[in-house]
């Protein structure tokens, strides 16, 4: 139920949308069950009258026939257009929201989840949750509003037959359903985790299928994928046999709904206190009205698979960021710093858990505004780590992290996270980069209003010695890199890190590993270059080369 409030908030936004289609269904709904009845009416009435001989005016019922068919067909295409569109919108802005939401999650909470999963969550459940609304919503607001028609419209000829009309369409419609979903709950959870291990698994295997295919192990890691795609077999073909006894049980409702209106009606007809064209427009009218709840059972039964695709989304979001940002954030250095600002680090302690040892242990270091520091040591021993406490990505347990500059002294805790991020470009140890062109993945780098600054991504190339190897691409900077960049060298994606960082005017550049994948030359020029480029500005290097440390002003050396 907390799921279904809080998916149902998210339909706020379109409610005129949604309003709009609900009573174009009922319209529709309603022209549908008119049509069926007057046609009835009409055709027996005719019978009857050309039997008895009798006259007929049958230009009014056929014209309103025609009007109600119309009706019918512009309300279903108006209902279907107006729905569907609010599907899409709805839709937008869970995946809007759920982007939001997780934001603040990247990367400390997102770690943990494989790259599959979280693209099944972000789009296989998005659309599972599709309906909850076009097939959940709509049509049980339309089943409730159609039966405050149609009852009061049974009644009027004979309660009996409202009363039949009721307890079939509640048995049929909702009983049998609710019953069905108790039985349809358990494989309907598990279709959702076994398609969401699929489709990660998929994923993984196409992500690794060289070392698969060089370790000889692609026929183990194809049976693995063979149990799950049985097992989901099995959960689809059990939910198919409930969905189908869900259509059988209210085609019977229906049928019998049909059978015993006709037998309470039939005395009443025969004794002429009814006429025949009136019982035969109360049978079909009573087997229309089953269109009403038709939508229900499949939506019913799905509850169980529609619940957990929502419990997924939710048990992501509602995990805990790592770094929160300050009720009263301290001013920031302005929307843009480009001054050189120095740190202050004090005992700065930190660990990845509660019960894990620490990774960083009482850490002091001072880097000046505009000054150059080096960092050292061996693998894991916190390097990339202080990186990630630096952008706030990961929160430090013990200790003040302080920048100074402008005029001011700000502990970093006391800065929002985009505030914080604002100070710094960093050259990530391993950078990521998008299946897009040499030009967009640069241009990301540049403040708002300057992304086609070609100048600007020219001078960054050249700085990181890279502006021969673009220039010579087949489509030059227009040139797609490849997912994750693939299509380079890591060399040539380093240096494009590098470039990309340069970009980014900030106070602080850090460069983690800056020649990593490079020749003593290329590395040699590079550094030199950035040496040239960044005089003046605070930079830190974190490296265990000694070329990339040698334009250092202070080295500090971690041992863990």
């Amino acid at each position: 139920m907390k799921s279904a409030r809080r998916l149902v908030s998210l339909l706020l936004p379109s409610w005129r949308m949604a309003l709009l289609g609900i009573f174009l269904s009922l319209f529709a709904l309603a022209a549908n069950m008119a049509l069926l009845a007057l046609s009835s009416w009409f055709i027996t009435s005719m019978a009857l009258a050309g039997a008895a001989g009798a006259f007929m005016d049958y230009t009014t019922p056929a014209a309103a026939i025609r009007a109600l068919a119309l009706a019918r067909a512009g309300g279903r295409y108006a209902e279907r257009l107006v729905n569907h569109d609010t599907t899409l919108r709805v839709l937008s802005t869970i995946r809007v929201w759920f982007f939001r939401r997780i934001e603040p999650l990247a990367p400390a909470r997102l770690q943990g989840l494989r790259s599959g999963d979280l693209l099944g969550r972000i789009r296989t459940d998005v659309d599972t949750l599709d309906d909850f609304y076009i097939r959940g919503v709509v049509p049980s607001i339309v089943a409730v509003l159609a039966l405050g028609l149609i009852m009061p419209f049974l009644a009027r000829f004979d309660l009996r037959i409202a009363v039949i009309d009721a307890a079939a369409l509640a048995c049929g419609g909702a009983l049998l359903p609710l019953f069905l979903r108790r039985l349809s709950n358990a494989p309907g959870s598990d279709r959702v985790a076994l398609s969401s291990d699929l489709r990660a698994s998929v994923v993984e295997h196409a992500q690794g299928m060289a070392e698969l295919i060089a370790l000889e192990a692609v026929q183990v890691r194809e049976q693995d994928m063979g149990l799950t795609v049985r097992e989901l077999g099995i959960r689809e073909r059990r939910l198919a046999t409930l969905q189908g006894a869900g259509d059988a049980g209210l085609i019977a409702a229906s049928s019998l709904a049909v059978w015993a209106a006709v037998l309470v009606l039939a005395p009443r007809a025969a004794s002429g206190s009814m006429p025949g064209a009136e019982m035969a427009m109360l049978a079909v009218f009573v087997l229309a009205t089953f269109e009403a709840v038709m939508p229900l059972p499949p939506v019913i039964q799905r509850a169980g698979e529609l619940a957990a695709a929502a419990r997924r989304l939710f048990e992501l979001i509602d995990t805990p960021a790592t770094v929160k940002d300050p009720e009263s954030p301290s001013p920031a250095f302005g929307s843009e710093p480009v001054e050189p600002l120095g740190l202050v680090i004090r005992d700065l302690r930190f660990r990845y858990a509660s019960d894990s040892p620490w990774v960083i242990d009482r850490l002091s270091l001072d880097v000046p505004a505009g000054g150059r520091v080096g960092i050292s040591g061996p693998s894991g021993v916190g390097k990339s780590t202080l990186v990630n406490l630096l952008l706030r990505f990961w929160d430090y347990e013990q200790g003040t992290i302080t920048v100074a500059g402008a005029g001011k002294e700000v502990e970093l805790r006391s800065l929002r996270g985009e505030d914080a991020r604002r100070l710094f470009a960093v050259v990530p140890q391993s950078p990521f980069f998008f299946h897009a062109s040499v030009r967009e993945n640069l241009s990301m780098a540049l403040p708002e209003g300057r992304e086609g600054d070609a100048e600007a991504m020219r001078s960054a190339l050249e700085t990181a010695q890279l502006a021969p190897f673009v220039a010579a691409l087949p489509e030059g900077v227009e040139t797609t890199v490849g997912e994750k960049g693939h299509e380079l060298s890591a060399g040539e994606a380093r240096r494009l890190a590098v470039a990309r960082t340069l970009l980014k005017e900030a106070p602080i550049y850090i460069l983690d590993e800056p020649t990593e994948g490079l020749d003593e030359k290329t590395a040699d020029s590079l550094m030199a270059a950035l040496n040239a480029r960044l005089r003046g500005k605070t930079l830190i290097v974190i490296s265990h080369r000694d070329r990339d440390l040698s334009f250092a002003e202070k080295v500090v050396r971690l041992d863990g």
